[in-house]
Formats: C-alpha cells, sequence, structure tokens
C-alpha cells in the first residue's frame, strides 16, 4: 500500500496502565498481514519501545526521543541522531537544579552504545528506573559533573513529583537551541515528567523521512499530546485520541477513540475491514 501509518506510543497505542491490549495488538498484526507500512514516534527511548511493545517485529525504522534519535530496534542499531550541545545541558542542568529538579542524561556513545547520567540517586523513583536500566543492559554513571562526559548527550528528563518542570519551556525559552516538553504523568498521579532535547529534531521530520525512504504517498499520524504536533502538520492525515489534548485535536482530520477504548485499534478495523477480538 502507498501510506505509512505512524503512531505514538503512551496515551495512544498504550492503555492508562501503561499495556498494549490485545485487541491493539491484533489490530498491529493485521496491519502487517495486510501489507500496510507502519511504525512508531515516541518520546520513549529504543529500550522504552521494546518494553511497551514486547513480542512486535518492525519492519521499518523507528523515531525516537520526538525525533533527534531514530532506530532500527529489529537490527538495535541507529539510524540517525542528533545530539545536544555541550554548553546548552550544562546550563539548563543548571537551572534545573535552582527549580529542586535532578535531571538525568540519556547520552549515546561514539560506538552508539546507549547510557544514563544523573548527579545522585537519592529518591525511590530514580532508584527503580536506574534499575531498570540497568536490566535492560544501560549502565548508568552517577557523577556531579557534566561538563566532562564524552559521550554525546541525546535529551535531558525528568520524572518527579516537582510541579517546577511544569514551568521550565517558559523558563527556559531564552536557550534557542532546546526544546522543551513536560506534562502530568499519565501512569502516576500526582507525579509530573520533562523531556529537553534538540529543537532540531521534531517527530514529524523524522517520520517524514521514513515516508520519503519508503516511497509511500501518504502518511497518516496518530497521536495524543503537544509533542505530536510537528507529525499533525506534516501528515495527510492525522488523527487525535479522544482523551488527547484539545491543541492537538483542533488540527486534526478527526477525533478517534479514547487509548482505553482501544481508540486506534477500532479506527484501523472500520478502515482496512477487519474484524477485532472480543477481548481487553
Amino acid at each position: 500500500m502507498d501510506e505509512l501509518l505512524v503512531f505514538d506510543l503512551d496515551g495512544t497505542l498504550l492503555n492508562s496502565r501503561e499495556k498494549l491490549s490485545d485487541v491493539t495488538r491484533h489490530a498491529l498484526s493485521e496491519l502487517d498481514r495486510l501489507g500496510v507500512n507502519w511504525t512508531i514516534a515516541t518520546g520513549r527511548m529504543p529500550h522504552g519501545g521494546r518494553e511497551a511493545l514486547p513480542g512486535i517485529h518492525f519492519k521499518h525504522p523507528q523515531v525516537y526521543k520526538n525525533g533527534v534519535l531514530m532506530w532500527d530496534l529489529n537490527e538495535d542499531k541507529v539510524i540517525s541522531k542528533m545530539p545536544m550541545d555541550r554548553v546548552e545541558v550544562i546550563e539548563v542542568c543548571k537551572r534545573l537544579r535552582k527549580r529542586g529538579i535532578n535531571p538525568w542524561l540519556n547520552t549515546i556513545d561514539h560506538e552508539d552504545n546507549i547510557g544514563a547520567v544523573i548527579t545522585g540517586i537519592s529518591t525511590q523513583r530514580e532508584r527503580e528506573w536506574a534499575d531498570f536500566l540497568n536490566h535492560e543492559g544501560i549502565v548508568v554513571q552517577e557523577r556531579s559533573d557534566y561538563s566532562d562526559i564524552e559521550e554525546h548527550i541525546l535529551n535531558i528528563f525528568a520524572a518527579t513529583d516537582n510541579a517546577a518542570v511544569m514551568d521550565m519551556a517558559e523558563e527556559l525559552a531564552d536557550v534557542t537551541g532546546v526544546a522543551v516538553f513536560a506534562g502530568h504523568d499519565m501512569y502516576n498521579p500526582g507525579n509530573y515528567w520533562m523531556d529537553i532535547h534538540h529543537a532540531g529534531g521534531t517527530k514529524g521530520d523524522a517520520a517524514k523521512l521514513i515516508q520519503q525512504q519508503l516511497g509511500a504517498k501518504k502518511m497518516i499520524c496518530f497521536g495524543d499530546s503537544d509533542n505530536d504536533i510537528s507529525m499533525f502538520k506534516l501528515a495527510d492525515e492525522c488523527y487525535a485520541m479522544g482523551q488527547g489534548l484539545d491543541e492537538l485535536k483542533a488540527i486534526a482530520t478527526a477525533t478517534i477513540g479514547t487509548n482505553n477504548e482501544h481508540g486506534v485499534a477500532q479506527f484501523l478495523a472500520s478502515r482496512y475491514g477487519f474484524e477485532l477480538p472480543d477481548r481487553d
């Protein structure tokens, strides 16, 4: 077919329990059976994509960290990367610490090995995240000085109960080389997430590149949040999740069901004419 479907993960393919339901998994397998091209574009790192979609075999590269990293999860290799400027990283981290935010860095070395850096692990949530990364074979460095990190820095992130992250887009507006996204943690009520990376990387640009490489005539995107806006602006068709941001719905071709109602799966079954299983 001459279409490329691009799916966000959290809030789109994944339900509020952070799971890919059996219904949605079936819909993706039907796309493969019918020969429909599809991939994901997410704010997660590749190991987060692997965790979210166990047993899924991708036929095309995927978009991670909102477009600054393209990766082939099947062969576990980099397609492209867009690291942050080192000076900007130091300035951003300095400002975050002043607001009581302990920043993590996702890194990638010159042999394309992914790593993580944090000043120090001080909370249970940070310990759980570090344990997950170590389980995935990712080395977590604890260091007080970020200025001499040898690896490329892909992004700065935080998962915290500190609401100050919600103000960082405005506070970092004068740092012209970075893009800032933040929001309420949909999986942990009362908590927040923040992601900062190179302003030149977007989901939309990365997804468009995959479309061009495939020679697909149409790009059809699905999402729920502000980091999906760049895809929606470049897509031929774009569908916002029912529980998604009003800002995204305003530019969408249409709004579909929520992620807890198998909204994507229901849309795909109707569009491509296949049946869905009667189970969660």
